[in-house]
């Protein structure tokens, strides 16, 4: 992993594994550096995804090696208790050790770390919603956002146990947004999403008001028009040393001939959201939609 945190919390800051960084968040105190049985110093940190205990490797200027972190596998004074639990669902974890993804599992109990990244999406639902639309070159209506919150919450998605604060708008849109139809919405003109909807035999791209506009709108010409999302293999791929590589497959499925108008694999990078989230310029907030979320998701306990 090239990332570590400070403090035990889905929404605690990510760092980069580097001497200065490390020695600029942690001052090298206790629990950071520590001085083993054999009198050498050891750097720990704690894993951004399953919070355990970390040791920070690489890190010295003679080492010929990039930064990295690497599971313990134990305890270590001062830093949060092995949980090996959360380590199985770490996108970090050794590959033998490693739960491979199931998008049908759900944790069997609501914990501090579910409840952290419930409250994540229902304060921060507008940017969520901002993030996946980016991805994806689309704009959807409040009222179609609002149908895919309450499609999320009513499969306990915030149970999934792959979910982090990383991933959060993509897992969302993964439990959220799937069958949901696309028609009505609107795609950005001259990507590869509006191309193959532009071919279709009874898509029209209609104008948007706003003539300066960048987007179009999906209806429909000459036939009847049954198209939706759809969101499926969730992937992660990390190793040591390596940056955590996540993605999910987005499709738009024609339910009328059977066919795929749409198939293109997303990635996405494990800080931009939070980045977002935590920039000091994103001042304008959707209230339409905070206020939606604020509706549907009382507090979790």
């Amino acid at each position: 992993m090239k990332f570590f945190k400070t403090k035990p919390s889905a929404i605690s800051q990510r760092y980069v594994i580097s001497p200065a960084e490390f020695d600029e968040v942690t001052e090298r105190k206790f629990p950071f550096e520590q001085k083993n049985t054999d009198k050498r110093i050891s750097l720990y940190g704690i894993c951004p995804s399953c919070l355990n205990p970390i040791q920070l490797v690489g890190m010295s200027s003679e080492s010929k090696m990039s930064p990295y972190g690497k599971h313990t596998g134990k305890n270590v004074n001062g830093l949060p208790r092995w949980n090996q639990e959360k380590y199985e669902y770490c996108p970090y974890a050794a590959e033998k050790n490693r739960k491979q993804i199931d998008e049908n599992e759900l944790l069997p109990e609501i914990t501090d770390n579910v409840i952290e990244l419930y409250n994540l999406l229902r304060d921060n639902f507008d940017r969520v919603v901002y993030v996946v639309q980016k991805s994806l070159d689309i704009r959807c209506s409040p009222k179609f956002w609002k149908e895919a919150l309450k499609q999320y919450l009513a499969n306990n998605a915030y149970l999934y146990p792959w979910l982090t604060e990383s991933n959060l708008p993509y897992i969302f849109a993964l439990r959220g947004m799937t069958h949901n139809r696309v028609f009505g919405q609107r795609v950005r003109i001259g990507t590869e999403l509006y191309e193959k909807l532009n071919k279709h035999k009874y898509v029209n791209m209609l104008d948007v008001d706003n003539q300066n506009d960048d987007y179009r709108i999906i209806s429909n010409k000459g036939g009847f028009l049954n198209i939706e999302f759809r969101f499926a293999g969730h992937q992660q791929k990390a190793g040591d040393g390596e940056t955590l590589v996540e993605s999910v497959r987005f499709c738009i499925d024609d339910l009328m001939t059977g066919k795929m108008v749409h198939d293109k694999r997303i990635e996405f990078d494990e800080t931009y959201f939070m980045n977002i989230v935590n920039s000091q310029k994103s001042n304008y907030r959707n209230k339409t939609l905070l206020d939606i979320a604020n509706k549907l998701m009382p507090p979790l306990s």
